[in-house]
């Protein structure tokens, strides 16, 4: 292989991303071009160095040895850069800008709304990016500054803190919660229709104790989105298990039983960051004011408080 000192940091990036993306087709959108062009710049790449990079079949893009050597090459140079642009934003004093939080669906719907206004007013100069998604975002590669999970994280280079405590619900459709007349035992939902969830253990715990709990109950539908299902439930499809945070809260939804004590599997809201940037104002301004808030909503959180609509 001719020397690959001849790559561009531009060169890299496409070749990591092709390999990532098995091939120039799925990458072109990560690489924010068009198709054509990324086969185009990969072509271009092997004839500097004259050198196969990726093997071509049917079943897609196999790195060849040279390949590999430029694609772990390009993966220390990322995370150089990574690391280079935390230490770098991690010192930012300012408070203008964007801050950029990952949270799950139901703690983007159901708990930031209500407290970005209150933020903005003491902060004018940030804007909130909320990215509302179940899957993980990486705090180390920047995709995010601040993350919301329902779990302690385990990577070392980021810190935690548990901000709220959550319990489960049964909710319905308030013509189907008005017909069941009051219920204070899951016992006595014996044969009622179920909207089931899926995608964790945690849904298949709450599945499994419904089963168990539930003489004759029948899952009538599932899917792997809490707030899927809150729609769902809402819609008369059945009555479904939900955090009192996000029951509570739907539009269309009343309570069969909450808090569901009986259901063992309570959960918890970790906000973690990088530890590099622990120092930045926007990440800090933004981390004390959502201590602040989970507080305020602690028995929102608990299942203890007073329905808040949407």
């Amino acid at each position: 292989m001719q020397e690959i000192s001849k790559l561009s940091w531009e060169d890299y990036r496409y070749v990591l991303a092709i390999s990532r993306a098995d091939g120039p087709s799925k990458a072109a959108d990560i690489l924010g071009v068009n198709v054509s062009t990324a086969f185009r710049r990969l072509e271009k790449i092997e004839r500097s160095i004259e050198t196969q990079l990726f093997d071509r079949s049917r079943k897609g893009y196999l790195p060849t040895e040279a390949g590999r050597e430029v694609i772990h090459a390009a993966e220390i140079m990322e995370q150089a850069a990574y690391a280079a642009d935390r230490t770098v934003t991690g010192q930012d004093q300012r408070l203008t800008g964007e801050v950029r939080v990952t949270a799950t669906e139901a703690l983007a719907m159901c708990f930031l709304p209500r407290h970005i206004r209150s933020f903005q007013e003491k902060h004018p100069g940030l804007c909130v990016n909320v990215l509302s998604e179940n899957s993980i975002l990486s705090l180390a590669d920047r995709e995010a500054d601040i993350a919301l999970r329902p779990k302690r994280p385990n990577n070392e280079t980021l810190i935690g803190r548990k901000i709220a405590s959550f319990t489960w619900g049964i909710y319905g459709n308030p013509r189907s919660v008005e017909a069941l007349g009051i219920v204070d035992d899951p016992k006595g939902l014996t044969g009622q229709q179920f909207v089931g969830w899926t995608g964790s253990a945690l849904a298949a715990a709450s599945e499994e104790w419904l089963e168990n709990t539930v003489s004759g109950v029948q899952i009538a539908c599932r899917s792997g989105s809490l707030i899927t299902n809150a729609l769902l439930a809402s819609n008369s499809v059945g009555l479904t298990m939900l955090p009192c945070l996000l029951g509570a809260s739907w539009p269309g939804l009343r309570s069969v039983i909450s808090p569901l004590s009986e259901f063992g599997a309570a959960g918890e809201v970790w906000l973690a960051i990088h530890e590099d940037m622990r120092q930045n104002a926007r990440v800090r301004a933004f981390i004390d004011h959502i201590i602040e808030a989970a507080q305020l909503d602690s028995a929102l959180f608990a299942g203890n408080a007073p329905s808040r609509r949407l």
